[in-house]
């Protein structure tokens, strides 16, 4: 009954552990959930009075398939002030946004846009568990490159240059990354800009939808702005799912050439139309904001990151990258692994033994590892890592 393209997804790993979760507590159960892909910090006031300004005016008909006017024109603004080096030859206009219901939608919408059955999509491992079922669902073809910690989690030139066949039609580059909270400098951003000029015909969607979490100030590079001359075939994506602790609004967007921008707008409107009214009220007042608003919020994370750190150093048997930005920890547990046992298996013993909620890394291309989430108060991720601690350690 249910058609060969659906039938082969997987269902989201970390929706999956989140309605576990969300049982064992209706079921009297202490856990403490250190999986949410989501801010704990509440909107800005200027986004919940902007809700209510136009609840008030009415503001509830349909709105255009690429969203409001003047949101389009301040993402447009946004995203020139992070990618400078279009500014003075080819800056973006509101035309060229198309707003989303969150990020993912922005995602699925260029990949079903760019990629036709049988070609390849390539993204460096761990990734965002979400790609790889986007391209089956397209038709395309996943080309994993296998990235190590020892290497930042980072994709090198070399192994793109490798992992690009005839059939590769678009790179997907994250960072900040989730799951690994790897940052691109924009050195290595360049580099793997010079083997793609060598190949004309291959797009990148760039996601940077942890935008504004970092841990070094200024460490975060957008793609276009160090390689500003692949501005015709690169598609950005970004939201305030994340940066801007709005979640539930799903407001998400990209950026595209005029060439595929068109294509994009006939996907959703075939689809989706435009997002809700509310919530583009709610974007225009948050982006409106200078970025200092949200600095708090960015050394909060940075806080909560160097308490995890802290905690988890105490146990030898676990392997710690320490993340450059996003709120995660991708941790490899590959020696706490039972015979036949992947981080499936270790997950449910965690939950289970230590009433700890974590996200395998199986879903995300690391069967050894485990993600942590840093976006929760300071007293869930320190009892929380108090007791993974205890449980690496027991005999």
């Amino acid at each position: 009954m249910i058609s060969s393209r659906v039938r082969n997804l997987k269902e989201s790993s970390t929706l999956k552990v989140n309605a576990l979760v969300n049982r064992m507590k209706a079921e009297g159960k202490e856990v403490f959930n250190l999986t949410a892909g989501e801010p704990d910090f509440p909107p800005p006031e200027a986004a919940k009075n902007a809700v209510l300004e136009a609840v008030a005016k009415n503001q509830s008909k349909y709105t255009p398939t690429a969203g409001v006017p003047e949101l389009r024109e301040l993402i447009a603004n946004k995203t020139n002030s992070q990618q400078t080096a279009l500014a003075g030859t080819r800056p973006w206009k509101a035309a060229d946004v198309v707003v989303t219901n969150g990020g993912k939608q922005a995602i699925f919408n260029a990949i079903f846009a760019l990629v036709d059955s049988g070609e390849e999509v390539v993204f460096g491992a761990p990734f965002w568990l979400s790609y790889p079922e986007m391209v089956k669902a397209a038709g395309g073809t996943s080309v994993v490159i296998e990235t190590r910690a020892e290497a930042g989690y980072r994709i090198h030139p070399e192994q793109l240059e490798r992992a690009i066949t005839p059939k590769t039609k678009l790179l997907i580059l994250n960072s900040p990354s989730n799951p690994t909270g790897s940052v691109y400098s924009r050195d290595e951003l360049k580099a793997l800009g010079e083997v793609l000029k060598k190949h004309p015909k291959i797009w990148v969607l760039s996601d940077e939808i942890y935008d504004r979490i970092e841990f070094v100030k200024g460490a975060w590079t957008s793609f276009l702005d160090a390689n500003p001359g692949l501005r015709d075939r690169t598609v950005t994506v970004n939201g305030l799912s994340k940066s801007g602790a709005m979640t539930g609004w799903r407001v998400g967007w990209s950026l595209a050439p005029e060439s595929l921008t068109p294509a994009l707008i006939s996907l959703q409107g075939h689809s989706t139309s435009g997002i809700c009214s509310l919530s583009q009220a709610a974007a225009v007042a948050s982006l409106k904001l200078p970025s200092s608003d949200f600095e708090g919020q960015r050394l909060e994370y940075l806080n909560r990151r160097n308490l995890a750190l802290e905690v988890l150093k105490k146990s030898a048997k676990i392997k710690l990258y320490e993340p450059e930005g996003a709120f995660y920890l991708f941790v490899d547990c590959g020696a706490l692994l039972k015979d036949d046992e992947d981080a499936n298996g270790l997950a449910e013993r965690i939950l289970q033994e230590a009433k700890v909620a974590i996200v395998s890394g199986v879903d995300f291309g690391a069967p050894n590892c485990i993600r942590i989430s840093f976006a929760c108060d300071p007293v869930t991720l320190r009892e929380g890592c108090s007791r993974l601690v205890r449980f690496f350690d027991t005999p």
